[in-house]
């Protein structure tokens, strides 16, 4: 019986979302009686997801069945419903405030969530007394989950595309986002005011689909909230301690984006946050929310979290990086995304013009975009300089012919496909959270696989600390900016001056050489120094790499081009004795 027909039947003269035997794997289990078909009503549309097969799809009311990948019109909002006088509020029935106090809920904390009682009919299971839980959206309920005051029994009014608390509370710069409803108030309960309830639960792992607002369906009230959550600065996720709530973890902060989500970890032993309030107390569930930590870098998973990466690992091997567009540079270094790249070298050494030289050729080659924060270098000036870089001819007057009008037209088409630029000549304060603001736009709009930020001496550091923890601070921002977003961050710095050897020779700085912070050469996955040489020679030192597979430790020669700032192969005659003073 094909799954169109079995849900149109089961709908026949009900409209209660429900669970069914999956016709896919119900035969194959060995718990045969588990109804593991998810059926939810929405308008004249059915959604279905078996939580042990993941069969899902949608089945339109007299019309054919819509495999979900299929689905392209954008989720439809969620229609506002009328809350039934008869419904009681929390104080009319006193009687049925135990179930509350069970969990360690008070009265005052289920009103301000809007909780109410009533009398509703389940499936299967006739007329009960319920707990509601009222889903609100731009000030209207929208829907009404159920369930039974004794047992697990579930029905919801309306559609909850929204989530549960967000326009109850007073929210401003922090959210906590739980797996349930009583992990909401039990989080209000112990203090924190600003915990929120995603409306469906886990699931049941880690989708590798690509993500778009018009096809994801399950999680449409995280795009349905994105205004709100756009406004928020810091995004706790508390999540169940089990393998579904560590999909769920995974799954909202694709979406949510991983530079403003924080992880916390509940107590060994305890599943939920109402669980800890109840067995370990208000305290402790307070202080896990305290040390949430940063994703991802110290979040803790068992091996089960990894395993689709680590297979792909196996399967495709390590990252590739795209080529510099020099042979011998990629013989020592490649661009790859989620890295961050710190850049020096003495003044005048040509570092800028080199990071110019290799988002050109990633651009002209590799088709990458990028956004570019450069102090030093105005827009219009530095566009001026690209353009250069792409015909290769100087874009002022001189003894070299420049480019005719046909030719900068050209140069400046491409530049405008694939450069932003984000611009702090208006006296803006150029803070790192400022820029990477700005870049999380770039990346949206344009799909920028690139930043540069040029050079960090003009970002305005946090002065509530030491320069060392600013800085440290600074560059762990910029590593996960580039981590969530794969993007490749260049990060050019000066050093500090530098003075000539006794043979008077400047040494080569590397980022112990820069101010402020050992980080800078600690935070680093590729360090690299441009530094001139005699005549046009231009010597490119790759001092750290983390990843072997992506690079190595030595040196490049090129040679620089001072009419257009291009640069092109040279060979060093003798590696073996050259100076490796750094």
């Amino acid at each position: 019986m094909q799954i169109e027909s079995i849900i149109n039947s089961e709908y026949l003269n009900d409209s209660q979302n429900k669970r069914i035997d999956c016709p896919s794997c119900s035969e194959n289990r060995k718990k045969k009686n588990q109804k593991t078909l998810s059926l939810t009503r929405d308008g004249d549309s059915i959604l279905y997801q078996c939580w042990h097969c993941q069969l899902s799809g949608v089945v339109n009311m007299n019309s054919k069945n819509v495999p979900t990948k299929t689905i392209k019109s954008v989720p439809a909002k969620p229609t506002p419903i009328s809350i039934a006088k008869t419904t009681s509020s929390v104080a009319e029935k006193k009687s049925e405030i135990k179930m509350l106090s069970d969990r360690g809920i008070s009265e005052d904390t289920a009103k301000k969530y809007g909780v109410m009682f009533d009398k509703r009919g389940f499936n299967g299971a006739g007329y009960q007394d319920a707990i509601g839980f009222p889903y609100f959206h731009e000030g209207k309920p929208y829907a009404i989950k159920w369930r039974t005051i004794e047992g697990k029994n579930f029905t919801q009014e309306g559609s909850a595309r929204t989530l549960f608390g967000l326009e109850s509370l007073d929210i401003k710069d922090t959210i906590v986002l739980v797996e349930g409803e009583f992990d909401a108030l039990a989080l209000f309960e112990a203090g924190i005011d600003c915990a929120v309830s995603v409306p469906n639960g886990a699931v049941m792992k880690v989708s590798n689909n690509k993500i778009s607002p018009q096809e994801d369906k399950k999680f449409a009230y995280i795009w349905n909230a994105s205004d709100q959550l756009d406004k928020i600065k810091k995004i706790i996720l508390c999540c169940d301690s089990d393998s579904s709530g560590s999909a769920l973890t995974e799954e909202l902060s694709r979406r949510i984006g991983k530079n403003k989500v924080w992880i916390a970890h509940l107590p060994e032993g305890c599943k939920d946050a109402n669980q800890t309030l109840l067995e370990r107390g208000k305290e402790v569930l307070v202080e896990c929310i305290a040390n949430a930590e940063p994703y991802p870098l110290s979040a803790l998973y068992n091996s089960t979290h990894y395993e689709n990466s680590v297979i792909d690992l196996y399967d495709k091997g390590f990252m590739q990086g795209a080529s510099t567009g020099f042979k011998n540079v990629d013989d020592l270094f490649t661009v790859a995304g989620g890295q961050l790249s710190v850049v020096t070298g003495i003044p005048s050494s040509g570092k800028s013009e080199f990071i110019d030289m290799i988002m050109m050729n990633l651009a002209k080659k590799e088709g990458w975009k990028f956004a570019v924060c450069s102090f030093e270098n105005p827009p219009d000036f530095h566009i001026a300089k690209l353009s250069e870089k792409f015909i290769d001819k100087p874009f002022f007057s001189g003894a070299n012919k420049r480019m005719n009008e046909d030719e900068r037209d050209n140069a400046l088409k491409f530049i405008e496909e694939h450069f932003m630029f984000i611009d702090y000549t208006n006296g803006e304060s150029a803070t790192i959270d400022s820029i990477l603001e700005k870049s999380i736009g770039a990346v949206r709009q344009m799909g920028c696989r690139g930043l540069v930020i040029d050079p960090y001496n003009y970002i305005e550091m946090d002065k509530s600390t030491s320069e060392t923890d600013s800085i440290s601070n600074m560059l762990t921002k910029v590593s996960q900016f580039a981590k969530a977003h794969d993007i490749h961050v260049f990060f050019i710095s000066h050093p500090t001056k530098m003075y000539p050897d006794h043979n008077g020779k400047v040494p080569v700085p590397t980022g112990y050489s820069i101010s402020g912070s050992a980080s800078w050469f600690a935070k680093a996955d590729m360090g690299i120094t441009v530094q001139r040489g005699e005549g046009t020679d231009v010597d490119i030192h790759v001092w750290k790499c983390r990843f072997k597979w992506i690079g190595k430790q030595g040196i490049a020669r090129l040679e620089y081009h001072p009419p257009t700032g291009v640069y092109s192969e040279q060979t060093i005659d003798d590696v073996d004795n050259y100076d490796w003073t750094f």
